[in-house]
């Protein structure tokens, strides 16, 4: 039982006595010759007027008055809750305020996360898969940072599959093996002009696949990496985000293990092997929005290896490959951009996508490509573009939390020797305030690696955690850092279930921090008299 309900329970009984009290006879109940009586409050309450001491004398003592017994009671019990909280509180609130991996928050409001907690804890009772879109530059390629985002998460909140895939996989991933063939192109948006699309419908991985005849695509969890991303495997649900121009057929087909008896043992006992059995899905579920159709498909077994197959002429913005329900995260490495391309893709489209995917996260990781030439006369033009990204993504997705990651340390070379890039703190500092002046909270990757020169540590840490370029993280280095950004959430989300446990109201955590802080004035003050005493008594 908390100390809350302790409380409330040793109130209720006092005031049921005290009832008792007012209502009972003064001369008591006669029960032929016995006599029941019931004392009342003031004689409950009631002390000697007088008392003996240890020498036999009598001393006076007053009366305590019922209320106040009461009253004094109450206020020791929620003493004894605060200083059970107030330690925990300031736990939390020490590293919100100085730890080095600390997310920086909007007018350092510690409940920005709570919509995010809230709608991952919603997923495991309602059955549905909440998307985590992880858009960053070339440091993500290879589903680096984000498999470990992935895996955390998934962890904890449930879910399988790698998340929303490409029609055409340019970059192999180290999680999740993709291949496809046949009349399928491929256009991006944040690429050289040759490999841009006619037009701006390019969904929610900034590219599409245009499918002009017939195409086959594969996806199968990547071989020998069990023990390293044992949730990106055992998927069930798949969906196709395709446009509801032009036609499109679809045929699905999934392998996954069954039991068969292939004879007997000496015992008598039946002899099994476990074998690969290939599926055709049932036709999907289809839903169609104004520029987008989502094509889904609900198998009653897991897979980690399926294939798609495709025919017509049409646009395809991702395929999801997705658990029954949980965490979905997906990775989208753009090599070479800044993240300022978001408003160049169709906002309908881009809006629909979001919608679909059940996308309440959206982490915007950029900034590097900015660092090389930035100035300080290119400052307020590149702050109004980044705000211009953000809020075209806010206007997409308003019910999701967005995160922006600022740029790792990067050095070169200057005079001969491996130095941090004049330009990187000016970049770190103008995109800090532009999160935060929109609401987003921001994660300093630069701040969490060291400071300026950590990128050269790196490289010389063994096994490496940054390339000899001392620009990208090496699998192992992305790995750490996706480790540290998940240590730090979950310092977040440990104090949302803190928070969530105890009941603790904004106007409750305001009054144990007052009695934290005066039980911290007590503490100095004490320890002064103390000092003063050792001085006067040497």
């Amino acid at each position: 039982m908390t100390p809350v309900k302790v409380l409330l329970s040793i109130i209720s009984l006092f005031l049921v006595l005290g009832v008792m009290a007012l209502a009972y006879p003064e001369d008591g109940i006669h029960i032929g010759d016995t006599t029941l009586r019931y004392p009342k409050l003031s004689q409950v309450f009631e002390k000697a007027e007088t008392t003996t001491d240890s020498a036999g004398n009598k001393v006076k003592v007053e009366q305590v008055d019922p209320e106040d017994a009461i009253r004094q009671m109450m206020e020791e019990t929620k003493a004894k809750q605060f200083a059970a909280y107030s330690d925990s509180l300031k736990y939390y609130e020490d590293f919100f305020r100085e730890g080095r991996t600390r997310f920086d928050l909007p007018n350092n409001d510690l409940t920005w996360f709570d919509r995010f907690f809230t709608n991952l804890q919603n997923a495991q009772k309602d059955s549905s898969v909440v998307h985590v879109i992880h858009y960053g530059d070339s440091q993500l390629e290879e589903d680096r940072i984000s498999s470990t985002i992935r895996e955390d998460l998934q962890t904890e909140f449930g879910g399988n599959g790698p998340g929303m895939l490409p029609a055409v996989m340019h970059i192999p991933s180290q999680s999740t093996s993709q291949w496809n063939n046949g009349d399928l192109q491929r256009y991006i948006i944040f690429g050289p002009k040759e490999e841009h699309a006619t037009h701006n419908r390019y969904g929610p991985l900034a590219q599409v696949g245009e499918l002009n005849g017939s195409a086959v695509i594969g996806v199968k969890k990547r071989e020998g990496r069990k023990d390293m991303f044992p949730h990106v495997g055992s998927y069930s649900t798949i969906k196709v985000l395709a446009s509801n121009k032009g036609s499109l057929k679809l045929r699905l087909t999934y392998e996954h293990d069954v039991t068969e008896q292939v004879g007997t043992n000496a015992d008598g006992s039946p002899k099994l092997k476990i074998k690969s059995k290939k599926e055709t899905a049932a036709a999907p579920a289809v839903e169609k929005f104004t520029k987008l159709t989502v094509y889904t498909w609900k198998l009653p077994d897991t897979t980690s290896n399926i294939k798609l197959y495709l025919s017509g002429r049409t646009e395809i913005y991702a395929i999801s490959v997705d658990g029954s329900y949980g965490v979905a995260v997906d990775n989208v490495a753009m090599r070479g951009s800044s993240g300022t391309v978001f408003h160049k893709i169709d906002s309908q489209l881009l809006a629909e996508s979001y919608k679909a995917m059940n996308a309440k996260l959206i982490i915007m990781e950029y900034g590097g490509n900015m660092v090389p030439s930035m100035t300080p006369k290119t400052l307020d033009w590149s702050k109004k573009l980044i705000t211009r990204q953000i809020q075209s993504v806010k206007k997409a997705n308003p019910d999701a939390d967005i995160l922006f990651i600022g740029p790792a340390d990067m050095a070169k070379q200057i005079n001969g020797r491996w130095q941090t890039y004049p330009g990187l703190g000016i970049t770190i500092k103008m995109l800090r305030e532009v999160a935060l002046e929109n609401g987003l909270a921001y994660w300093d990757m630069h701040r969490v690696m060291g400071g300026e020169g950590s990128m050269i540590k790196w490289v010389k840490k063994s096994p490496p955690l940054g390339f000899t370029d001392h620009v990208h993280f090496t699998r192992k280095g992305a790995s750490y850092m996706g480790d540290l950004f998940c240590s730090s959430l979950h310092m977040y989300y440990d104090y949302f279930q803190f928070r969530e446990r105890h009941h603790l109201n904004d106007s409750k955590l305001k009054d144990i921090r007052k009695f934290s802080d005066q039980k911290q004035a007590n503490a100095d003050t004490t320890k002064v008299i103390d000092l003063n005493k050792e001085k006067l008594n040497p």
